[in-house]
Formats: structure tokens, C-alpha cells, sequence
């Protein structure tokens, strides 16, 4: 499911161990990540992506297009809680109906909507796959 962060990785010459410093995490749990034997976290990736400037649509496998993607490193759970339930209301999908969509709970979408919590990567992935809806745009790197 990452199969782009080893490309990455090694297109830059770096180590495990020197991805894994960047990310604040042990090499072994970086390595987990990069072999799809462990999901990354939302954040984690986001710092990937910010560091390497490549598109977390282009990491998951969304796209093809690496392209850079402008962003300011940051997590804003507003952007992210506002994007989802702007979604959400333009397509006029209920809260039950999306956390059975993601196979969450419907306070998990609560949460997520009022930004108490950032969605998980498993959430977000599934919710970009159903919906075809861009990581990028969802945290609000791109339009």
C-alpha cells in the first residue's frame, strides 16, 4: 500500500534509519511502514510527504502524479474536519451512513467533523478509495 515511500527513500539515498530520524520514529517502526507490514500514521505521512514534496495521493497509490503539493508542514484539524463534512453535506450523505461506509462508529465521525481527533489513515484511505476523493484536498494541500 506504500510502496512509494522505499521508492522515494531510495531516489533520495537515504537509510531507513535517516528516513526514520526525519519521521521522530525507530528505524524497525519506519521499516513496518515501508514494507505495508504497518499503517502509518495520518500525521507521519503528512510529514513524509511535506519533507520529500510529493503528494500523499502519490504515496497511497492514488495517482501516478507526484507533484509537489504547497502546504505549511501543518496539520490543521479544522481544514480537515471542515473538508470531510463539507463533503459530507454537499453530497448529502449522513454521518451514519459514512461511518458505515468507512466501518467506524458514528461518534468517530463526530469527532472527526468537529476536529477532536484526526482521522486515521485507515479511515482517510478508505473514505479517499470509496469516494474518490483526493488526501491532498481532505488536508487541505490542494484545492
Amino acid at each position: 500500500m506504500f510502496e512509494h515511500l522505499k521508492e522515494i527513500r531510495n531516489y533520495e539515498g537515504l537509510t531507513q534509519k535517516e528516513v526514520a530520524n526525519i519521521l521522530g520514529v525507530a528505524r524497525s517502526t519506519y521499516a513496518g511502514w515501508e514494507s505495508g507490514k504497518d499503517i502509518i500514521p495520518f500525521p507521519k505521512l503528512i510529514i513524509f510527504a511535506n519533507y520529500f514534496k510529493v503528494s500523499l495521493d502519490y504515496l497511497v497509490g492514488n495517482t501516478l502524479n507526484i507533484e509537489y503539493v504547497n502546504s505549511t508542514g501543518e496539520i490543521d484539524l479544522k481544514t480537515v474536519a471542515n473538508n470531510l463534512k463539507q463533503f459530507r453535506e454537499d453530497f448529502n450523505i449522513t454521518q451514519t451512513k459514512l461511518a458505515k461506509t468507512l466501518k467506524c462508529s458514528q461518534p468517530s465521525i463526530v469527532k472527526y467533523e468537529s476536529g477532536e481527533h484526526l482521522i486515521t489513515t485507515t479511515y482517510a484511505l478508505e473514505f479517499s478509495k470509496q469516494y474518490n476523493y483526493s488526501l491532498d484536498k481532505l488536508v487541505g494541500r490542494k484545492k
